[in-house]
């Protein structure tokens, strides 16, 4: 399942970003595909392999490939899952580099998301 993400993620990120003073930097080290690790303090779905790529532009695209089952119930999981990261990826105001993850934030700093490197 693929979904864009079009409004200006990444210039959020870059104009608004604490963590990182050196915005360039900050946008070269975005770009590329992440693999979503926790959704607001919760693990993804065991083999979901879920991922945000982030391009220039401003543009981000959750690629969602699941391994394993096809029962409906699980396909239902990973489309909450996929739910969860569209409505989350738009409340980001800030993010961290730490420990060779990309955590995102909201307003408020409380984590969105948690994303290591592929």
């Amino acid at each position: 399942m693929k979904r864009k993400f079009m409004g200006g993620v990444i210039a959020l990120l870059l104009t608004s970003c604490k963590a990182v003073s050196d915005h360039q930097r900050l946008q070269t080290f975005i770009l590329g595909t992440w693999e979503v690790k926790y959704i607001m303090g919760l693990p993804v779905i065991d083999s979901s392999h879920a991922t945000l790529n982030f391009s220039e532009g401003n543009k981000v695209k959750l690629i969602h490939a699941s391994v394993g089952s096809t029962k409906m119930m699980c396909i239902e999981a990973l489309m909450r899952q996929a739910n969860w990261v569209d409505n989350v990826i738009l409340l980001v105001t800030t993010a961290e580099i730490k420990a060779g993850r990309l955590n995102l934030f909201d307003y408020e700093g409380k984590s969105l998301l948690i994303l290591s490197r592929v």
